[in-house]
């Protein structure tokens, strides 16, 4: 199941256990760009960043090659 970061932040929350559940049932595939855009956020808690870190890591995280980001903005442009 590919997660976009949107739900991997949802996923944090404690009034979204389903989304949890739903996550731990398949297995979760991000973009590498949503490891950034997750870790990267200058203001996680700890308990936050514990919360991500340890799902990354069970998570596969998908490299994006030069391609891809070169197209991605060409297309936002």
């Amino acid at each position: 199941m590919l997660l976009d970061s949107n739900i991997i932040i949802y996923s944090a929350q404690l009034e979204y256990s389903q989304l949890r559940k739903l996550i731990a049932e398949h297995s979760p595939v991000v973009s590498a760009l949503s490891y950034l855009e997750v870790l990267g956020y200058h203001l996680l808690t700890e308990q936050q960043r514990q919360y991500f870190e340890e799902f990354f890591q069970v998570a596969q995280v998908l490299p994006i090659s030069q391609d891809v980001l070169a197209q991605a903005v060409t297309l936002r442009q």
